[in-house]
């Protein structure tokens, strides 16, 4: 270090007990001694100031040590002008900066001030009221000035994280469902402009459930951030890819001259499924189900996705050929399911669907009379539709609803109408989905339909499917117990569908178990069916769980299910679904046999 250097620095430790310490450039003694007059007039000796005689003794200062504001010349010997405060702001940004020079100019002061400095004063007119109010309202405009910039620079960084929480997926960093639907329509907007076709991808990954049941949820998140990363790596620069939720992806490309420009995407795509997951300790093998569809065959983005949507679950059926191009025949039955969404709103209206009372045996107590309660819709315009079409239709639309408290209506006049076999009536069963059940606002509801229809609540059970029920175990569950402490009764339908899970049936308060009619096909014939539904049985009544075998047709169908030990039987070799009236002849008729 210099000697000036020294000095300096040895000052600045001596002044470091006093309030203020200001720096001051200025190259004539004469004027030095005068602004350090006035500042012991102005603050009574409560001040220190370092003067300095050019602009690199300025620099070296303010690298040694901390000052309350810089009274600077705007002509120093070794660099003048505008540059000075620039630079100066660029290294020492809080510093309060006071121009005093013996410049007098209205333009050079305003170019002072809008480059950094907090005011500007003439020599001509200063005096040490003047340049003390300038020192004070220099450093407070310097701390508004740092304020608000902390300001801008908080709301700015939290703009730019409230874009990102809107347009990305927090767990992948892809663009997320919204951010999607805006790009897509863009594409297809200069798709159509241009004359040219779009294909979207739809995919999922088929068995993703299963490692997240086999290794949890946080395995299943690193997987998803690991085919996400895959899948970047392999789509075009100008494809759009993106994560709309759970397991599911869709990328749509940029516009195409052709369709065949999408098959080596498609083959990218699945390679990259070639290789195993390595996860921590695991080693995870998993395949997508992709559907594909293009513009503008579909003329509009929902339309797009709803035909990606389908041929992928067209492909997921296939999972030797895991790829799915929407076909005329899935075209047509999406036109259907469409018409069916449309009519479905009318048909309830129309009192077009009605209830149909199949019965159920007990095995042991003959007279007890047990019935599902299924519904059934003939429209004018589509002729019959089975609850294998309108159900998936409705369950994620309001009419869903509608059409259960239809059944619980239907029921209760069911159960007015067989008063004088109101004794033997045990349960009414009603389907309801998964989806119902998930909702906080749906048990709460059924409940005052059974209260509005005067339905005996202890006559009821509900049926879901083990698909419905094990895929949506966590939300269902505390809904279970609320029904269950009104006495209504749970059935797991469908059970040995492909679904099974022992440790639901441990940890789900379920009542009934249905087997699937697959179960039971051919069961006289089938020993292995046969030790499959022993073994069930067997579990089952150890679970305190009641078994009804389902779809039998024949009467060596009926005995075998009654020698394994089921304890209900249901199907068209018994009883095909009834009107009320049927219902009351056939128990009329079973119990005087």
């Amino acid at each position: 270090m210099s000697a000036s250097g020294q000095q300096r620095t040895t000052y600045l430790r001596q002044c470091e007990g006093l309030s203020d310490i200001f720096l001051m450039a200025e190259d004539n003694p004469a004027d030095a001694e005068l602004v350090t007059e006035m500042l012991r007039q102005a603050f009574d000796s409560q001040y220190s100031i370092v003067c300095v005689d050019c602009f690199s003794k300025v620099m070296d200062a303010l690298a040694d040590g901390t000052f309350q504001a810089l009274i600077l010349d705007m002509n120093l010997p070794d660099q003048s002008g505008i540059d000075n405060i620039m630079q100066l702001g660029a290294h020492y940004p809080n510093l309060p900066i006071v121009i005093l020079t013996g410049q007098d100019d209205l333009s050079s002061a305003i170019d002072a001030l809008q480059n950094g400095a907090q005011d500007y004063l003439s020599k001509n007119h200063v005096t040490p009221e003047i340049l003390a109010r300038s020192l004070r309202y220099a450093q407070e405009r310097k701390y508004i000035e740092q304020q608000l910039k902390k300001a801008l620079d908080d709301a700015a960084y939290r703009n730019i994280q409230l874009e990102t929480q809107a347009k990305y997926d927090p767990l992948t960093r892809l663009p997320n469902r919204t951010y999607f639907h805006d790009a897509a329509n863009r594409i297809l907007h200069r798709a159509m402009r241009a004359a040219g076709q779009v294909a979207l991808l739809y995919f999922d990954l088929n068995g993703f459930k299963k490692v997240n049941d086999a290794y949890g949820h946080l395995i299943g998140d690193k997987l998803l951030q690991q085919i996400s990363s895959r899948l970047t790596e392999v789509v075009r620069e100008n494809d759009f890819l993106a994560r709309l939720g759970g397991d599911e992806f869709v990328v749509i490309t940029d516009v195409l001259e052709s369709k065949q420009e999408i098959y080596p995407l498609v083959r990218r795509i699945q390679g990259q499924f070639d290789h195993v997951f390595e996860i921590d300790t695991h080693q995870i093998v998993i395949r997508p189900a992709i559907g594909v569809a293009f513009f503008p065959e579909a003329d509009s983005l929902d339309l797009l996705i709803k035909q990606a949507d389908s041929a992928m679950y067209e492909a997921k059926g296939d999972l030797g050929n895991p790829v799915c191009f929407y076909t005329e025949q899935l075209a047509a039955q999406f036109a259907r399911t469409q018409k069916i969404e449309v009519e479905m709103g009318r048909a309830l209206t129309r009192g077009e669907l009605t209830s149909r009372f199949q019965p159920v045996i007990d095995t042991t107590q003959t007279d007890r009379i047990l019935v599902e309660v299924l519904m059934r819709w003939y429209s004018p315009k589509l002729g019959w539709i089975s609850p294998d079409e309108f159900i998936p239709v409705a369950e994620f639309t309001p009419a869903i609803n509608e059409i259960t408290r239809q059944a619980v209506k239907d029921s209760a006049e069911f159960y007015n109408a067989l008063i004088s076999l109101q004794n033997k009536i045990d349960k009414i069963a009603i389907n309801v989905c998964a989806s119902q059940l998930s909702s906080r606002y749906f048990c709460r509801l059924f409940l005052e339909w059974l209260d509005e229809f005067a339905l005996p609540k202890d006559k009821i059970c509900l049926e879901l499917t083990e698909r419905q029920i094990v895929e949506n175990a966590d939300i269902c569950r505390d809904q279970i117990h609320l029904l269950q402490q009104h006495n209504i009764q749970i059935a797991l339908d469908d059970f040995g569908s492909g679904y099974s899970s022992i440790t639901h049936l441990l940890d789900l308060p379920l009542n009934i178990l249905k087997l699937d009619r697959k179960l039971l096909d051919g069961i006289d014939r089938n020993e292995r069916n046969q030790a499959l539904t022993a073994g069930i049985i067997e579990m089952a009544s150890r679970l305190n769980m009641k078994v009804v075998a389902e779809g039998i047709e024949r009467p060596e169908e009926y005995k075998v299910a009654v020698e394994l030990g089921c304890h209900y039987l249901q199907g068209f070799g018994i009883a095909k679904p009834l009107s009320i009236d049927e219902v009351a002849v056939f128990y009329h008729r079973a119990q005087s046999d």
